[in-house]
């Protein structure tokens, strides 16, 4: 990677750095004020608004990022308003749709009927749509100091609101659904009034090269597969409701913010690499040896952050508090989500490239039929420690579907090989850290797993090596 692109990721990096730390503190916080049950009903208000989300998208979206740069640059506003608009019009018909079926919505997610949970859905519906447009036009434009900014935002209001309002709501689910909405509501609007010339351009002599029949066709198959995909990411939390209750996915959900310590790092990548990685395809389409590098320097990092996560799992957990501590058996499997799927967005380019989007549906497909065999079988026996095991070697099988499909439509030497190793120890780490506490053992295998990595991608390591006696030499 260039120097200037490496200053791109750190700008982008630091919001979400930023945000990892503020995590980090404010977790015992919340965890201490939230108790298991509570929390676990907070985490399916948000698994279904996600899936929401994906629907009222249409994949425009993907569509923006796709078609932004063959857009003349006077006619980007105008590419963003047009997908807003037609989500909005897919919002109001969705609202309608959930205001008929309230009842069995708010039974799935809390277990009774609540007219305040319903609209509360509606209105997190809408300030998504706009948080991911907002979020768009800022990282398409690759502003990256802009983006840390509305990120830090919103997470400082939404750990704010939850301290100053949990005595109001008594502690239960509204307290992190009511800090989950307005801290939404005050980053989106930030993030419109500071792109506000692109937000409301009123131009009306520009006419677009993309028109909504290319927009929605390259769009709407990723509605199908992102909806797969939150089937994959939705089942465990599913199966552990009905096998174990809210309490037990409480604890499963609170190992999601320790993962969220890689989340970080992944976001700040894929909130670059997508707009940089569409940009070099367009600039010379048979480089492949940028993706090549890219794919090894992610692999290498993302490795090394994981197998340390997991060997020093029961230290992070700590923080969680007592009626936490249960994550830490928990959490080793699921680091595997992050890892894999930052990793596949650099051997899956290929896919969206030659527009092929239809095969995201089908790697999803058979990633979800995985999981849910999987939970079916291991989380009656092991409750969301299965789940977390189930969910884990699906993302493998989703990695390894998205490469071996997108190797065939565009194809990059991402030197695979050098991955299997370092895959096998990660596993072998996770699958000991499941059903052990830290000891020598741990320790010992997570040593392992770091020399054999570094050992795999010796040409990351010393390529980087170089550039410090450059820098060395130049001071």
């Amino acid at each position: 990677m260039n120097n200037k692109l490496l200053k791109k990721f750190a700008e982008f990096g630091i919001g979400n750095l930023l945000v990892l730390v503020s995590g980090f503190i404010s977790s015992p916080i919340i965890t201490r004020l939230i108790m298991p049950e509570e929390f676990g009903k907070f985490s399916m208000f948000n698994t279904v608004t996600s899936l929401f989300l994906f629907v009222l998208l249409l994949g425009l979206d993907q569509s923006y990022i796709r078609f932004f740069y063959e857009e003349d640059e006077e006619a980007r506003s105008y590419l963003l308003r047009k997908s807003v608009k037609m989500t909005m019009i897919v919002n109001l018909v969705l609202s309608l749709i959930i205001l008929l079926l309230s009842k069995p919505i708010s039974n799935l997610i809390i277990g009774r009927y609540s007219i305040v949970l319903v609209i509360s859905i509606l209105i997190q519906n809408t300030f998504n749509i706009l948080s991911k447009f907002s979020i768009l036009v800022v990282r398409m434009k690759q502003k990256g100091k802009t983006y840390s900014f509305l990120q830090v935002i919103g997470r400082v209001f939404y750990i704010l609101l939850i301290i100053l309002t949990v005595r109001i709501f008594k502690g239960d689910y509204r307290t992190v659904v009511f800090a989950s909405i307005v801290s939404n509501i005050i980053a989106v609007s930030v993030g419109i009034f500071i792109e506000r010339k692109v937000w409301f351009d009123t131009r009306s002599d520009i006419e677009l090269k993309t028109s909504v029949n290319e927009m929605l066709k390259f769009g709407i198959p990723l509605v199908f597969s992102m909806s797969i995909t939150w089937l994959l990411q939705s089942i465990d939390k599913i199966f552990i409701t009905n096998y174990s209750g809210y309490v037990e996915l409480g604890i499963y959900s609170s190992a999601f913010t320790i993962v969220a310590l890689l989340n970080a790092v992944q976001d700040s990548f894929i909130t670059l690499w997508l707009p940089v990685a569409n940009e070099k395809y367009k600039e010379a389409p048979n480089n492949t040896e940028f993706f090549t590098k890219i794919n090894g320097v992610v692999s290498l990092g993302m490795l090394i952050i994981a197998i340390l996560l997991i060997t020093f799992k029961d230290i992070l957990i700590i923080v969680l508090g007592p009626e936490y501590r249960d994550a830490s058996f928990i959490f080793p499997f699921l680091v595997l989500m992050p890892i894999m799927f930052t990793i596949s967005e650099t051997t899956a380019v290929g896919i969206n490239f030659t527009r092929k989007t239809k095969y995201h549906i089908y790697i999803s497909i058979v990633a979800a039929i995985c999981n849910l065999i999987g939970n079916s079988l291991l989380v009656p026996r092991f409750g969301a420690r299965g789940a977390a095991i189930a969910t884990g070697l699906s993302y493998l099988i989703f990695f390894a579907c998205r490469t071996v499909i997108s190797k065939k439509l565009y194809n990059v030497n991402y030197n695979i090989k050098r991955l299997i190793l370092p895959l096998i120890m990660l596993t072998i780490l996770a699958a000991y850290g499941s059903f052990n506490t830290m000891n020598v053992t741990l320790v010992g295998l997570g040593i392992l797993a770091i020399i054999i990595t570094l050992i795999s991608y010796n040409f990351i390591v010393k390529e980087a090596i170089g550039e410090l006696k450059k820098l060395k030499l130049r001071e």
